[in-house]
């Protein structure tokens, strides 16, 4: 079925992908007119730019910083956090248009709007998604930028910059999936504080005490590699191998997983898929609120 909504003149069909670029401008004109929105991303933008002026004290014996030094802090040290700071500090924004739909009973409006309830979800996932992956390229951009000038103003060496390009790749791919992973939670558990508590503590807590807990269980121990957030970790570290010798060990540690960045980036994006999938059942078959 081709015809999946109305166009401005009632009773006129447009195709799906007219219908969901409609509702993606719908979900982003009411995300635009939130103040919250652009302090939140003002907040992400300042941490980059901080984070690039401190470059120069990485700095040791003047040479130039190490380049895993320089991708810790494009992705504002995500590694040992256990998940990127941008990713907490855009939580509302991921979380928020759903659990205030069905919080206040507004869901039904919402898909009165829009073509249909399936269009609503995917709309946003791809907002959301897309908001995610823009603001780590600009964060990166941001504190590669100043970085550079920071650097250039101490009179220290540059590193090698363009092999900082795998780390920011894996951190533009986790920070597109968060906010579809973070979307689809709210839908399921459809309450703001339980959504939120559930996206900071299963990753830094739950998921590593579930890692020890299937050490114990014979055949198992291998599938802490696979866990999803590990993994995720995994496609941040890409770069890793760079940094000194005597840090790896740490950094292995504080990753959890033993798989490489590609590895662990289809990982991330299978649980993504597969959690987005269980999302947009409970959305269609939810009751508005």
């Amino acid at each position: 079925m081709n015809a999946v909504a109305l166009g401005p003149a009632a009773g006129t069909p447009v195709s799906r992908a007219t219908a969901l670029r409609r509702a993606v401008r719908f979900h982003w004109c009411h995300l635009a007119a939130l103040r919250s929105t652009w302090i939140l991303l003002a907040v992400v933008a300042a941490f980059g730019l901080l984070a690039g002026a401190a470059t120069p004290l990485e700095v040791e014996n003047g040479e130039a910083p190490t380049v895993w030094s320089v991708v810790t802090g494009i992705q504002l040290d995500a590694v040992s956090l256990q998940l990127p700071l941008a990713a907490l500090l855009l939580l509302p924004l991921a979380t928020g248009p759903v659990t205030t739909e069905f919080g206040r009973g507004a869901a039904r409006t919402t898909w009165l709007t829009l073509a249909d309830r399936r269009t609503a979800y995917q709309a946003k996932l791809l907002l959301g998604g897309a908001i995610g992956a823009v603001a780590a390229l600009g964060g990166a951009l941001l504190t590669g930028l100043a970085g550079m000038a920071a650097l250039a103003v101490g009179g220290y060496d540059q590193p090698d910059w363009g092999r900082t390009v795998p780390g920011v790749l894996g951190y533009v791919l986790f920070m597109a999936c968060w906010p579809v992973i973070a979307t689809a939670t709210a839908v399921l558990v459809r309450d703001r504080v339980a959504t939120a508590l559930l996206l900071v503590l299963w990753p830094l807590i739950g998921e590593r005490l579930a890692g020890l807990l299937l050490r114990f269980v014979p055949g198992l121990g291998g599938i802490t590699d696979w866990l999803p957030f590990a993994a995720g970790r995994a496609a941040l570290a890409a770069g890793s191998h760079l940094q000194p010798e005597d840090g790896r060990a740490m950094t292995d540690a504080l990753v959890g997983s033993g798989l490489s960045p590609a590895a662990g980036a289809a990982v991330l994006l299978a649980f993504t898929a597969v959690l987005a999938y269980a999302g947009l059942r409970a959305y269609r078959a939810g009751d508005g609120g």
